[in-house]
């Protein structure tokens, strides 16, 4: 049965454009073995030479690890044991056996089996709320979104912010290493700083202060985690871009990390705050003073004090290289595999041509 034209509801019929009828000229590549090995040969010259390159400057990259869980403090107890409320200072040295060369030298804290990629844990938080809104209520925070006692809700809230890693470091030479084996002690303090350790697309755009000078009264009506120690408005009272939601050793602890076993930047050692050193740390014995919060061992986790040179890339990070070096290195073993497969067809098909001929 026909239906007639004027029947025909044509208020939703596309308009007879090429673009909205699908006839825009276009360029469709045919894939197959011959157009896929130029492709692969391309590519994977293109990346092994990079895989090489990050490999190498990451192998250049010099790194001390410390595992300092069962550190003893003054009284020679073990700072594990004692209450989490109770401050414990220990000392640790350690020797660098040559000199960690570098205007910037990186200072990391790591942590062991700590499972930061928990579904339950990476989503407790209120990002609306680290925005500059502490009085903002988020039901992704339970069970840390108000204080049971207080009835006021925590600014920050969640389990990531309520969980902030609180040790602190102090770097002191002791003795300097020559070049000919003789030793020279001394007391040089190694001076840091923190600033510039957060992304920069997260400090000031994904975290961001209350408007207005007053803190206090930014935070008036909230309290603070339950871990905390001071008063989110307290963590840098001298320095208003990096105090509270600013604060970047709290904001580099907010971006959770991928895996169970990691670290994250504490500091970085600049050369210009310390004119006496020599572009670098020279080799020689050095104290790690260790202002021990942080409990770890309760849960069989391990926690880690390193400290790394840098690269034209960044710290040390094989992977990346690894990465690209494998990957580069099958797309041109495809590439040489296809090759020969159509080397093989043509001279079959040469064989037979000359057979039938």
């Amino acid at each position: 049965m026909l239906i007639k034209e004027e029947n025909i509801d044509t208020s939703k019929r596309p308009s007879d454009g090429a673009f909205y009828q699908q006839r825009l000229p276009a360029w469709k590549p045919v894939i197959n073995i011959h157009t896929t090995i130029p492709v692969f040969s391309v590519i994977g010259v293109f990346l092994v030479p990079i895989g090489l390159l990050l490999i190498t400057t990451a192998g250049s990259v010099k790194e001390f690890r410390m595992d300092y869980s069962s550190c003893e403090g003054q009284d020679r107890d073990p700072c594990f044991d004692k209450p989490y409320s109770d401050s414990c200072v220990c000392e640790e040295e350690f020797t660098l056996d040559s000199k960690y060369s570098g205007k910037q030298l990186i200072m990391y804290y790591g942590l062991e089996k700590y499972y930061q990629n928990h579904r339950k844990y990476a989503t407790s938080r209120s990002d609306q709320q680290l925005r500059g809104y502490p009085r903002y209520q988020d039901d992704n925070c339970e069970p840390y979104q108000i204080d049971p006692n207080t009835s006021l809700p925590y600014a920050p809230c969640g389990l990531i912010a309520n969980t902030m890693f609180n040790d602190t470091f102090e770097l002191r030479m002791v003795k300097r290493k020559y070049k000919n084996g003789t030793e020279e002690e001394v007391d040089m303090k190694i001076n840091y700083t923190r600033a510039g350790i957060a992304w920069p697309s997260d400090h000031g755009t994904k975290f961001r202060n209350p408007p207005g000078d007053d803190l206090v009264l930014a935070f008036n009506g909230t309290t603070k985690p339950t871990n905390w120690r001071v008063a989110p408005f307290m963590l840098d009272e001298t320095n208003k871009d990096n105090n509270a939601f600013l604060n970047e050793p709290f904001i580099v602890w907010m971006r959770v990390a991928a895996f169970p076993t990691f670290r994250k930047v504490y500091s970085y050692i600049d050369m210009r705050l310390n004119e006496e050193l020599d572009n670098g740390l020279e080799a020689g014995t050095y104290k790690l003073t260790i202002h021990y919060n942080y409990p770890v061992l309760y849960y069989n986790s391990r926690k880690y004090f390193v400290l790394s040179t840098t690269s034209i890339f960044g710290g040390r990070n094989l992977m990346i290289g690894i990465v690209y070096l494998i990957t580069g290195a099958l797309l041109l073993l495809l590439a040489i595999t296809f090759t020969c497969v159509v080397k093989k067809d043509l001279q079959t098909i040469l064989s037979n041509f000359g057979n039938s001929n």
